[in-house]
């Protein structure tokens, strides 16, 4: 196992980002000790449907014709195919179906962060123009802003690739985990100075009570995370010889503009706080 093989699990690292969205629930829980057993079980679930969908394609289509961006859709042509109907023209009809499904659940995924982009907003840390709300309380300035980012981001991500469907996908891939492992990281460390520093704060949850437990594990998921993260950046097999240093060169880029970014405009925090 090597670099260009570990970074398959790329897609199944992606595919657990954004749990964390629900922990916020846990004080409404009736039994809060649960939500970790229910996380475990959730994971594992998830695993192996992923894992019975990808023997499924790799046991359907043959190793040279398998893509990342269309093995899906490709491998119900092949099913159906098999069984006598016009696998072509019902693979598109299936994919147009995916993608319809795929926008909804993008336009639910980038309205995700608005609310805490809005309450910084209102903090001062960007510019009070994005703080504006509809009448029924829409950050709708906001959504713009992000919805214009990711649009642009696909476009140029896609268009700038080639003939090349894989490259545009695995950047895309590969980017946004990269980003979230980011994130990961600096809440792993966050954590571990709140039980380090902050043991006596009121919590609503605790994964154990044992604080040298608690910052050993996290330590652990901390490292976990830090070689996922580099990993990210290794090329997926098949990736062009002349794609592999823009595909590093692309994924360096976007890492930086949002670590970057933020504090360009944390700069000006004390300007757009007192207007």
């Amino acid at each position: 196992m090597n670099g260009t093989t570990l970074v398959a699990f790329v897609p199944f690292m992606l595919a657990f980002c954004g749990g964390e969205a629900s922990a916020p629930h846990v004080k409404n829980l009736d039994h809060p000790k649960s939500y970790s057993k229910v996380m475990l079980a959730l994971a594992a679930t998830a695993i192996c449907f992923d894992l019975l969908g990808s023997m499924a394609i790799g046991m359907t289509v043959p190793k040279g014709e398998i893509q990342n961006s269309t093995g899906f859709v490709y491998t119900y042509g092949k099913l159906l195919t098999s069984i006598g109907l016009p696998g072509d023209l019902l693979q598109k009809i299936v994919g147009v179906m995916l993608s319809c499904g795929i926008i909804g659940e993008l336009g639910n995924w980038i309205a995700g962060p608005n609310q805490g982009m809005y309450e910084a907003a209102k903090e001062g840390y960007m510019p009070k123009f994005f703080a504006k709300t509809t009448k029924h309380g829409v950050p709708i300035r906001i959504m713009i802003l992000q919805s214009s980012i990711v649009t642009v981001s696909a476009l140029l991500i896609t268009f700038t690739s080639g003939a090349d469907a894989d490259f545009a996908f695995n950047v895309s891939l590969a980017a946004t985990t990269a980003q979230y492992l980011m994130v990961y990281m600096i809440m792993l460390i966050a954590y571990m100075v709140l039980k380090k520093k902050h043991e006596d704060y009121h919590r609503m949850y605790y994964m154990t009570k044992n604080p040298n437990l608690s910052i050993a594990i996290a330590i652990l998921a901390l490292v976990i995370t830090v070689v996922a993260f580099f990993v990210t950046f290794v090329p997926a097999q098949g990736t062009a010889a002349g794609l592999r240093g823009i595909y590093v060169e692309t994924l360096i880029g976007m890492c930086a503009i949002v670590s970057i970014l933020p504090l360009i405009l944390y700069q000006w925090h004390e300007k757009w706080q007192k207007e």
